[in-house]
C-alpha cells in the first residue's frame, strides 16, 4: 500500500424501503421513517440517516475488496462530514484515495493508512466525506481487489 493508491466502487441504488429499514433499526427519527413527516422538514421528503450514508460508503468499500484486503482493524474516522442527504432512488458510489501510509509505531509489519473516502451520487454531489484511519498488514491493498 502506498500514498496515492485509489479506487472507485461500483454503483448502488438506495430505496425508500432500505432507508426506512435502517432508520427503524438504528436511527428511528420520524423524518427517516415517514415520507409524509419528512415533507414537513426543510429537506422536503424522505432522507436517510447520516449513519446510513457512512455505512453505505463502507459497504461499497468492503464489497469491492479495497477496504478489506490485508485489513486488520479500523482505528478512527476523522473529519466526517454530511454534505447532502441520502435520498430514495439515488445511485451512489464510493471513491477512496490513500492519502498516507506509514509503518505502525507498535508493529513494523503493520501499516497505518489514512484514506480519503467519499460517497457520491452518480453525476451529483458528495453525500458524505471522511478520512478513514485503518490498520493493515504490509501487503498491497490494491493488488487483489475483485
Amino acid at each position: 500500500m502506498k500514498a496515492g493508491d485509489s479506487f472507485t466502487t461500483s454503483e448502488l441504488v438506495v430505496s425508500s424501503a432500505e432507508i426506512i429499514e435502517f432508520a427503524t433499526l438504528w436511527d428511528p427519527q420520524p423524518f427517516h421513517l415517514s415520507d409524509e413527516f419528512a415533507k414537513q422538514t426543510p429537506f422536503g421528503g424522505l432522507f436517510g440517516s447520516g449513519l446510513q450514508s457512512l455505512c453505505t460508503m463502507v459497504k461499497l468499500g468492503v464489497e469491492s475488496g479495497f477496504l478489506t484486503k490485508d485489513a486488520v482493524a479500523g482505528l478512527a474516522i476523522d473529519n466526517l462530514r454530511f454534505r447532502t442527504p441520502l435520498r430514495p432512488g439515488m445511485r451512489v458510489y464510493s471513491e477512496f484515495v490513500v492519502a498516507e501510509a506509514r509503518p505502525s509505531g507498535k508493529n513494523a509489519s503493520r501499516i497505518v493508512a489514512k484514506i480519503a473516502a467519499i460517497l457520491r451520487e452518480v453525476d451529483g454531489p458528495e453525500i458524505i466525506t471522511a478520512e478513514l484511519i485503518n490498520l493493515y498488514t504490509s501487503g498491497d491493498i490494491g493488488s487483489q481487489i475483485s
